[in-house]
């Protein structure tokens, strides 16, 4: 596959051999980890534009439609190392004012980031914003299902990764794009706006493409 395709593939993440993600159904059954919660179906990427990490869209770019692989991938083309700059100390009244109790290994939200409590101790909470997966050397199963071609069928694959949900149509050359979630506005951030009209605009024939606010 070159820069620009768009691949539809299946995988299976693991980390010494626990899976901790997988796009098909069937193996989620069988693996006892079916949950009715996910949209298990298969994954869009668009070569080149970061839609998975740096190492597992270098094995895409080396495999052709209908190819099977199982490939290791270091930490430094996963989810990085760990750095101890990302981990950083509050004070627990700021969670309190939330009304959010803080406890070990809780999931947290501050400010636009996530991250994980290590440590909650004389009134002071140590919370870790380092990927859960980064520092760790990761092994995935895959498969390249097919390559989309159709530029409606792209600009479809392309709307579902940035966005997913909505509604996407097409009038000739424009692509009109409405965001609407059950019927109530919702603002979408100008860079994820960017992202998709840019890409719709690179990697297919349309020559417009108007997003509804």
């Amino acid at each position: 596959m070159e820069q620009g395709d768009l691949v539809l593939i299946d995988y299976v993440g693991s980390q010494d051999g626990e899976i901790f993600d997988l796009s098909n159904e069937e193996r989620a059954k069988e693996e006892g980890l079916y949950s009715e919660e996910m949209d298990y179906s298969p994954v869009p990427v668009l070569i080149g534009e970061g839609y998975v990490i740096e190492g597992l869209e270098e094995v895409l770019e080396d495999m052709e439609v209908g190819e099977e692989r199982e490939v290791e991938i270091p930490a430094e083309k996963a989810y990085g190392k760990r750095e101890a700059g990302n981990i950083e100390t509050y004070p627990e009244k700021e969670f309190k004012k939330q009304d959010v109790n803080v406890r070990p290994g809780d999931r947290v939200m501050v400010g636009n980031r996530q991250g994980r409590v290590l440590s909650n101790s004389s009134g002071r909470v140590r919370v870790d914003f380092n990927h859960p997966l980064s520092g760790k050397d990761l092994e995935y199963e895959v498969e390249l299902l097919e390559k989309v071609e159709g530029d409606e069928e792209k600009a479809e694959k392309i709307f579902d990764y940035r966005l997913g949900h909505g509604d996407i149509e097409f009038d000739g050359d424009k692509v009109i794009i409405d965001h609407d979630i059950e019927g109530h506005d919702h603002e979408l951030p100008e860079n994820v706006k960017d992202e998709i009209r840019q890409e719709i605009l690179d990697y297919t024939g349309f020559e417009e493409v108007e997003i509804k606010e």
